[in-house]
């Protein structure tokens, strides 16, 4: 035993000499698969300061130049950490990579919990990171007494296969079973990541588990059939079923002395565990301790419904006889299906093959090889009808061929491999990984449209088409995906590939660029960053945009459906303007803080087009003098109720229906006036002839009888 600290003590100074410091997100170039660099070696955002090559986070002193690579999780490296607030124990801070995301979750649950077999989280904080040069989620571990279960290919087993059941199974079924209790997994069993909890060495306990998505870190290795397929952001969260996989292969190669079938490159490993069953993959390459064969056997089998459970687990450790697993190879078929020059024999590997061979794949499907090759090959005539359904839809389609051969060819996949993952021209995720898959594409340059593919083509919903019985997962798989069909579908802020983002990954840090550098995770993060962002902010910019739009949406429990869709038009200067300030309005008004004057006079200068909405110039002009002295409290609501005063918007409204009545009254009599001119002066010059006339009729009858009377008398 004491030859072995000695000599792990050793390894991990020489890595420690050998590594050198993570400084930049993603360490770099990306590992194509995440875990291979792992084998080579609370949430409230934490004050930070910095002394020498030591920075201070929370309650933690980190030490820069003391790496622990034994600790490392895949591209989040570890250090060496003290705890300020005790005198004993030794602690160590992973550093989460900021362009891949964490678990919420996890950290949650292991937060402050003491947990028999899981290394014990002590406390998370959101800090600025110096090598980074940005904030980032770092995770603070209480180190483990006994250090690394080291296994390495030169090295002997360092436990005794005899007491694997007690050191390891043990805690390890503990560990499951409190996970299980919770509906999470653990994604992260495997004997790289065994640490021994005592200096005796008589227990084991898990390694992290919460800073990258579920099984990124995994050797492919340690993927069930169904799993191993997708990319390793893609995997899935899964079920404890694919916990007690792993731990099956974890028992595999602490028996052996090293990984399972390392000699072997990842194809060669699919290839071989998708013709002979995961358990006859091993057992052909490697020489299985006699102790070990009966649990690794039911664990490693591929039928979820046959794995081994708890029961049978605590059965085995009782040593009580267990019902033996039967063989569970895939039926295979009497010839084979070829594609691209290359024969397949299991529906799976043959799925598997026309995902590697897009295009090549088409012509087998449409001239019906593959249904045939189905119904009298495997005798499997549902596949076959599936297939032939598939086809007819084909022939229904319209205009655009290219895009319905490619649902055919992914619809292919789903009918050959219903329980594996979606398959889109060079896309692999599990349907529980797609959120992690996006987040990962988006981050690392390639984008959001491959998952737009799969959304858009509707893929996900025909693979919950073809799974068999009931199950609460897929149900709860179905909720969560009901919507994005239409989010992606919607060019408006607020929707989009962003929406589907945070809609999937609910730990996912917001990537508007007037943010991402803060690592906000939760809304109540948002303002202090975006207070932040708006000493720099250009005069014209607003501070919502896709991102945030999208982010709001799904972290915010209040509907913002009223203001998305007034944003949809930002040419409306008005209502697009009303719309950003009252979502800002509602973040702090639910979570604060109260005083924002940077954020302030970053919305102040840009309420002139809600100002507008006041008809009154009187109005305006004392909305106008306002702003500033409100802008100076920093305040959104308040700024918000000021050009959004109902009762004052109802007496301007009125004014202005009175006022519009008025000047339409006037405007009608001038126009009387002016238009009826010509027929009053022909009014005024009858009756002038008519009075004339009168007139000179009874001067003319006055006269005359003057005359006669004079001529009487």
């Amino acid at each position: 035993m004491a030859e072995q600290a000695e000599d792990q003590e050793q390894e991990v100074s020489s890595g420690a000499a050998r590594e050198p410091v993570m400084d930049v997100p993603g360490g770099g170039a990306v590992p194509e698969n995440p875990a291979d660099e792992d084998e080579g070696s609370g949430a409230e955002v934490g004050e930070f300061s910095a002394s020498g090559k030591s920075v201070e986070v929370g309650n933690f002193r980190i030490f820069l130049d003391l790496r622990m690579p034994e600790f490392d999780m895949g591209s989040c490296k570890a250090y060496s950490a003290d705890n300020l607030r005790r005198d004993e124990g030794n602690a160590f801070a992973v550093v989460t990579d900021p362009v891949v995301p964490t678990r919420q979750n996890h950290i949650t649950f292991l937060s402050g919990m003491h947990m028999a077999g899981q290394i014990d989280l002590l406390d998370s904080a959101i800090a600025y990171w110096p090598p980074f040069g940005r904030n980032t989620m770092i995770l603070f571990y209480e180190k483990p007494g006994g250090g690394r279960v080291v296994v390495g290919d030169t090295k002997k087993p360092t436990i005794d296969e005899h007491d694997i059941a007690t050191v390891v199974v043990e805690p390890l079924m503990g560990v499951l079973h409190a996970f299980g209790d919770k509906g999470i997994t653990h994604r992260n069993v495997r004997a790289s990541n065994l640490f021994f909890a005592d200096p005796l060495r008589q227990k084991v306990v898990l390694g992290d588990c919460a800073s990258t998505p579920p099984g990124f870190a995994q050797p492919l290795v340690y993927e069930t059939a169904a799993r191993m397929s997708a990319d390793a952001a893609g995997r899935g969260v899964g079920t404890i079923a694919d916990d007690l996989y792993a731990l099956g292969m974890t028992l595999a190669e602490l028996g052996i002395g090293h990984r399972p079938l390392s000699k072997l490159n990842d194809q060669e490993i699919m290839d071989l565990k998708l013709s002979k069953g995961s358990f006859q993959a091993i057992a052909s390459q490697e020489k299985l301790p006699l102790v070990l064969i009966e649990p690794v056997r039911g664990l490693l089998c591929d039928d979820p419904a046959e794995r081994w459970g708890f029961n049978e687990l605590n059965a085995w450790l009782d040593g009580r006889r267990t019902k033996p697993v039967q063989s569970n190879t895939e039926k295979r078929a009497a010839r084979s299906q070829n594609i691209s020059g290359r024969d397949y024999y299991t529906v799976r590997s043959l799925a598997q093959g026309m995902a590697k061979n897009w295009v090549s794949s088409l012509a087998p499907l449409r001239d019906g090889t593959v249904e045939v090759w189905l119904r009298r090959g495997l005798g499997d005539n549902d596949r076959a009808k599936a297939l032939a359904d598939a086809m007819r839809q084909l022939q229904w389609a319209g205009a655009d061929k290219r895009a319905a051969e490619d649902i055919l060819v992914a619809r292919a996949i789903v009918i050959m491999d219903h329980d594996g993952p979606i398959r889109f021209k060079g896309f692999a995720a599990m349907v529980d990984g797609l959120g992690y898959m996006l987040s990962y594409d988006v981050q690392h340059g390639r984008g959001p449209q491959r998952f737009a593919d799969v959304i858009v083509r509707d893929i996900p919903s025909y693979w919950f088409g073809r799974q068999e019985g009931y199950s609460s997962e897929v149900q709860k798989l179905q909720q969560v995906y009901k919507n994005l069909r239409y989010y992606i579908q919607q060019q408006s802020a607020g929707y989009g590939y962003e929406r589907c983002l945070y809609a999937l990954v609910r730990n996912q840090h917001c990537l508007s660029q007037l943010v991402e550098q803060e690592y906000v995770v939760e809304i109540s993060q948002l303002l202090p960053a975006l207070e932040k962002a708006a000493e720099s902010a250009s005069e014209d910019s607003w501070p919502v945009d896709r991102h945030i739009a999208a982010f709001i949406a799904e972290r915010l429990e209040d509907d913002i459906e009223g203001q998305l869709l007034a944003m949809q038009n930002p040419s409306d200067e008005v209502e697009y303007s009303r719309a950003i300030i009252s979502m800002l309005a509602i973040v702090q008004w639910r979570h604060g803080p109260d005083n924002l004057q940077n954020l302030s006079h970053w919305v102040a200068r840009l309420m002139e087009p809600a100002i507008k909405v006041f008809h009154s110039k009187a109005r305006r002009e004392r909305v106008e003098t306002e702003i500033p002295k409100l802008a100076k409290r920093g305040n959104l609501v308040e700024l918000y109720n000021l050009i959004n005063d109902e009762q004052e918007r109802r007496k301007d409204q009125s004014e202005f229906v009175e006022a519009v009545a008025e000047y339409s009254e006037a405007e009608s009599e001038v126009f009387d006036l002016e238009s009826s001119g010509p027929a009053r002066l022909e009014l005024a010059e009858k009756v002038g002839q008519q009075a004339a006339a009168f007139a000179s009729t009874m001067i003319a009858l006055l006269t005359v009888s003057a005359l006669f009377l004079m001529h009487i008398f």
